[in-house]
């Protein structure tokens, strides 16, 4: 998962709405909920792929929102470059700002189908004594929307893993059979690889920065995150990152706000907003329930008026 993806000042992060559980740590009134960062990824996951968000990448600020029919009929006639200068100068951007036009993901991030994978899979990372709301946080942005579809990489299957992991955790994967598209097999894989790998590594690469996770750390929100970007890119990647600020004397908390914003070697763009996206689908998450909620009891309203 890769690219810039934002949020327009019309969006409140903060606007409360029923939490998938009832885990503290996940809170909104959660310091990485209230940053920019999430609130850009945000906004790309409730936006159609209909619409383009035109955005300040500097400051993440959106510009405008347009519809895909003009982007591509000025795309197709080589003007989209003219057309981010004409954004630039009019909104009297600085020298190193650049305009990008993003288009939105909402039918990638499709919660309906997602949702009766969700308790299960919570339920299968509880047995085998993994935080399960790592579970949640992954399937809400790993494939949501087509389990099916093999990535780039071949990760393939609700919890995205690649062959050779799937193998090491007793899954079949051959030309007659792939067992990562099985949700139980797979999501017991993906469980024995937190436990096994991800997070005594994220403890290690924690510990390098002069941070000691003990067991009541290990469910607060940051450690989450460092899970997941180790599950995401690989301990030596975040590792290196990490490496950066390990003199610096951070919380953990800050740690991965400096993440969110470092380059070194793999460890790019994507991997920078991996936890981002994770967040901010959890907040999407939260409100599509909210709202699915509301038209139950809307609906029930009607029928007791109707009788």
């Amino acid at each position: 998962m890769g690219g810039l993806f934002l949020l327009s000042n019309g969006i409140d992060p903060t606007q409360k709405t029923r939490l998938a559980n009832n885990d503290s740590a996940l809170n909104q009134s959660n310091q990485f909920f209230q940053s920019p960062d999430v609130a850009f990824w945000l906004r790309d996951i409730e936006l159609s792929s209909d619409s383009f968000l035109v955005v300040d990448k500097k400051s993440r600020k959106v510009i405008d929102v347009l519809h895909k029919s003009q982007v591509l009929k000025i795309e197709t006639g080589k003007n989209l470059k003219e057309l981010a200068k004409i954004y630039h100068f009019v909104h009297k951007l600085d020298s190193n700002s650049q305009v990008k036009f993003v288009r939105g993901r909402k039918e990638f991030f499709n919660y309906p189908k997602i949702e009766p994978h969700i308790s299960p899979a919570e339920a299968i990372f509880k047995s085998v004594g993994v935080d399960s709301a790592l579970a949640r946080f992954i399937l809400l942005i790993e494939s949501p929307s087509n389990p099916s579809a093999i990535s780039i990489s071949g990760a393939r299957g609700h919890f995205q893993l690649m062959p050779s992991v799937a193998r090491k955790y007793g899954l079949v994967i051959n030309q007659y059979r792939d067992d990562r598209l099985n949700f139980e097999k797979s999501a017991v894989a993906a469980a024995k690889l937190m436990k096994q790998y991800c997070i005594p590594q994220a403890q290690r690469i924690a510990l390098s920065a002069g941070i000691l996770v003990d067991s009541s750390a290990k469910t607060e929100l940051w450690f989450r995150l460092l899970v997941l970007h180790v599950y995401n890119a690989g301990s030596g990647n975040v590792a290196k990152a990490v490496r950066v600020y390990a003199a610096d004397g951070l919380t953990g908390e800050e740690l991965i706000m400096k993440l969110w914003k470092t380059h070194v070697g793999a460890f790019g763009n994507s991997s920078q907003n991996y936890s981002q996206v994770a967040l901010a689908s959890h907040l999407a998450y939260n409100r599509y329930l909210s709202n699915k909620k509301s038209e139950v009891f809307s609906q029930a309203d009607q029928n007791n008026c109707a009788n």
